[in-house]
């Protein structure tokens, strides 16, 4: 009787264990998990976005940081965690629809470690936003899955515009 309660208690611990490791082949490349990243954000208005995914991507630690300068040169950051970022930022992103996509892509990746910088562009689809920027994304590799271990994101400004070596040659000025 006692062994019958440990096997349900093993199979009982491996099936929450598997609910919050979802599998994709997107987790298996660089990428993949970036580019896993932006789908899960962009959507039309009032979509409901799937947030469990979205928190699969990271490590449970993982910070989003966002950097913005300002036209006198001052620079601001604010920082959130994933909760914070899905309470306060994650609302927006259904109430008035959201597209990102990637416009350039550099990954240096050194024995399980990645910096990725991801050029993008991004809009609200109500018309009210539109920014092209870059993520910068750190990487670990574990478990046989690559994990998001943090993101900093900025916005190009007439200051600060984005250089051709970190976009895809159609974006590039000529």
């Amino acid at each position: 009787m006692k062994l019958k309660y440990i096997i349900l208690l093993i199979l009982f611990s491996c099936q929450k264990y598997g609910n919050t490791q979802i599998d994709t082949l997107a987790l298996k490349s660089i990428e993949g998990i970036t580019d896993k990243m932006l789908a899960l954000i962009s959507g039309d208005i009032n979509e409901k976005r799937n947030w469990d995914e979205y928190r699969n991507l990271f490590l449970p630690t993982a910070q989003k940081i966002s950097i913005r300068v300002s036209k006198d040169g001052t620079v601001k950051t604010r920082t959130m965690n994933l909760e914070e970022f899905i309470r306060y930022v994650g609302p927006l992103y259904s109430r008035d629809g959201f597209e990102e996509y990637k416009i350039g892509l550099t990954i240096n990746e050194f024995n399980g470690i990645a910096n990725v910088f991801q050029s993008y562009y991004c809009k609200n689809l109500i018309g009210t936003y539109e920014k092209r920027g870059v993520n910068s994304y750190q990487l670990v590799q574990m478990d046989n899955r690559w994990w998001i271990a943090s993101t900093l994101f900025t916005t190009e400004s007439d200051s600060h515009k984005l250089p051709n070596e970190l976009l895809f040659s159609e974006y590039q000025s000529k």
